[in-house]
């Protein structure tokens, strides 16, 4: 593994932008914490999906002698995993559609089949999201339109216990319900915030847009959330040119794998980015509205006041729910220097708690052998090693026999000496051996009540960070952020268009602030980036972070060049040589010794392409002592279009062996090819009744 770059700290990065416009780290701070950007980094993602159980219920029609109502019910786990048949139109895609809307919130193209959308009646899946159990319940009273329940429980047992549509159980519990029109916002809300994820904005201009002067559509922002980032659980058909996620717009390819390698600061360059492009074309779209509109300004004064006010309360209520991270962050650290402190006591208390049995054990056993032997009660009160005195040879079991037997000196193999025993020195030394015995008994036992009293604590310590370092993913994970910046951007539009309005200067940038950037650096006349102090502010910041986000995003990027060009040649892409992943998405790859576009390749290889680059993520983030990516991968029919059976054995065995082999994998894939049941075990194959119909 190639070495990992040093992350910068929160501070280290005010320091830098604070460099670069000539002004001190705490402005830097107060500027971006009035646009609710805090450069605070992520903490290593922790992402996982698990499906243990797909249940659907519905009724066929329109078939040729298979119409009737029907029941599936499919158990499975992490590990690789076929749905098989030996006929087509058996449901294979079919049962990858359902379980895709269920945990998407919508069905996912690729997978859907007009036909059977009608069928489904009922579709229940049993998840792990981030180590909580789920299970999702759509309810479909029409095609496609699903209202659904959403059950959490203590454990997936719980959920998996349960019986068709039943939700009675003991620690089951209904968590949420949605309407069709909630669906996919609930479900995906859900998954975001249990997994640990913010949403990623992009810049996307307006087709029926009017131009400016310069001939620039005014733009807007494009937010992606769950139902986007599942195209790298659920992969793009063989047919699309894309190479990743729904879109090229906005670079969203690359900000998906920016996401899930866990690239630090990206979500923070994202936001940033998109609050500078809208806060720029706001200040256009004023300007413009100005002039249109300035006969009618004075009578639009008393409104705009009144929308400013309510802008600003609404901020002021942001502002006073801000999530305190710092004082979580402190909280965390001071339950890991506990929890430190607590795994020394114990391994201390358990040092102390050995050697305290061993010397009870030494004293049980010269008690034992003083009682039983002869030789022993001729010599007590006399040494009795453990180990030869002068060579530290340990005295076995045969010397000591020896003296018993044969009393033989078990140290010099020397006769004993023949000395009539005295009844009352040997009493007294028993004595004094009970008295030894029962003092190292007391010793043990107070060793061990300490030991499992610092167990007790060091139990109770690392729950207490376990709980800490919970409550601070859970508010990095927040919504707050992306509604305090659409609530301030709210505020700086109705001040700019009430500044405009009245003729005056906008006067809200602090005194401070607006003297130190004037010295630092010439204001232009007419310069609407130059002349604010704020924009000077976000645009250094914004070039700061970028140059953290490329050096993270290249030193990554090639250490998955060279994993997805090992797992394409196992899936049977001939002649590649090399990809270069680009910070602009591009693929890049050399093939039969020439350049070579993603899109230019066979559909067959666009997919394998696909797999390679999404399970090359998950082994990378692995190796790196993370889960960046949830660990599920959905594919239907990864062999659709291969032409030889060698070729589709060695695909279907590539994806098996390695659903085995990388750590938190789960593959779900379609296939009709007999060169399933050679490679899949049968309890990893889910079929129909002789290979055919699932349903």
């Amino acid at each position: 593994m190639k070495a990992d770059l040093p992350v910068p700290s929160e501070g280290e990065l005010y320091e830098c932008i604070a460099d670069r416009v000539g002004i001190e780290p705490e402005q830097i701070a107060e500027v971006l914490a009035s646009h609710g950007l805090e450069l605070t980094g992520s903490l290593p993602a922790k992402r996982e999906l698990v499906v243990h159980r797909l249940y659907c219920e519905g009724r066929k029609t329109g078939t040729t002698g298979n119409d009737g109502p029907f029941t599936v019910d499919i158990r499975l786990g992490r590990g690789p995993w076929v749905i098989s048949s030996s006929i087509n139109s058996a449901g294979k895609s079919s049962l990858l559609w359902a379980l895709s809307f269920a945990l998407r919130g919508e069905g996912f193209d690729a997978f859907c089949r007009p036909e059977t959308v009608g069928w489904f009646r009922f579709v229940r899946v049993d998840i792990e999201v981030g180590g909580a159990a789920a299970s999702v319940r759509l309810f479909f009273d029409k095609p496609g339109r699903p209202s659904t329940r959403l059950l959490t429980a203590d454990a997936i047992d719980d959920l998996l216990a349960l019986e068709g549509q039943s939700e009675g159980r003991m620690g089951v519990r209904l968590a949420a319900t949605a309407e069709p029109g909630g669906v996919k916002g609930l479900i995906g809300r859900f998954m975001m915030e249990r997994l640990g994820l913010q949403s990623v904005s992009v810049w996307a201009a307006e087709s029926n847009a009017p131009k400016d002067e310069n001939g620039n559509r005014d733009s807007a922002e494009q937010v992606h959330g769950w139902a986007s980032f599942f195209y790298a659980i659920a992969l793009n058909s063989a047919s699309d040119s894309l190479l990743l996620g729904p879109t090229l717009v906005g670079q969203l390819p690359v900000k998906l794998m920016q996401l899930f390698l866990d690239v630090p600061y990206a979500a923070e360059l994202s936001r940033l980015s998109t609050l500078r492009k809208a806060e720029t074309q706001e200040v256009s779209r004023v300007a413009r509205r100005a002039k249109e509109d300035a006969r009618a300004r004075d009578e639009q004064v008393a409104p705009l006041r009144e929308a400013l006010e309510e802008a600003q309360q609404r901020l002021r209520r942001m502002e006073a729910a801000r999530p305190d991270v710092g004082g979580l962050v402190a909280a965390v650290d001071q339950a890991a220097a506990e929890l430190a402190a607590q795994q020394t006591a114990h391994q201390e208390a358990s040092e102390q708690h050995r050697a305290a049995r061993k010397g009870r054990q030494s004293d049980q056993r010269a008690e034992r052998r003083a009682k039983q032997s002869s030789a022993a009660r001729l010599l007590l009160g006399a040494l009795d090693p453990e180990v030869c005195p002068r060579c530290d040879h340990e005295i076995d079991d045969a010397r000591r026999a020896a003296e018993n037997d044969e009393h033989q000196c078990a140290v010099c193999a020397r006769p004993l000496p023949s000395v009539l025993e005295d009844p009352q020195a040997q009493a007294e030394a028993l004595a004094r051996i009970d008295t030894r015995l029962a003092a190292s008994k007391v010793a043990e036992d107070s060793c061990a009540a300490t030991l499992a009293a610092t167990a007790e604590r060091l139990a109770a310590a690392r729950a207490a960070y376990d709980e800490s370092a919970a409550q601070l993913a859970k508010v990095r994970s927040s919504d707050w952020f992306v509604l305090f910046d659409k609530s301030q951007r709210e505020v700086d539009q109705m001040r700019g268009a009430l500044t405009l309005a009245t003729g005056g200067k906008c006067e809200d940038t602090p005194p401070a602030l607006a003297a130190a950037l004037a010295a630092a650096k010439p204001v232009q006349e007419n310069s609407v980036e130059q002349g604010s102090g704020y924009d000077t502010v976000l645009a250094a910041a914004a070039e700061a972070l970028k140059d953290v986000v490329d050096r993270h995003s290249r030193a990554l990027f090639s250490e998955l060049n060279d994993e997805i060009v090992q797992i394409a040649h196992d899936l049977g892409v001939t002649n590649l040589t090399s990809v270069n992943l680009s910070l602009g998405g591009q693929l890049n790859a050399v093939k039969s010794g020439a350049k070579h576009r993603f899109s230019a390749f066979s559909p067959v290889d666009r997919l394998r392409m696909r797999i390679a680059v999404v399970v090359g993520m998950i082994k990378v983030s692995r190796r790196r002592g993370i889960m960046s990516h949830p660990g599920l991968l959905l594919i239907d029919a990864p062999t659709a279009e291969e032409l030889t059976s060698q070729a589709t054995h060695q695909v279907l065995d590539t994806l098996y062996r390695t659903g085995n082999t990388v750590p938190g994998l789960q593959m779900i894939i379609t296939s009709i090819e007999d060169a399933v049941w050679d490679i899949y075990p049968k309890d990893r194959i889910v079929t129909g009744v002789d290979g055919r119909e699932l349903f």
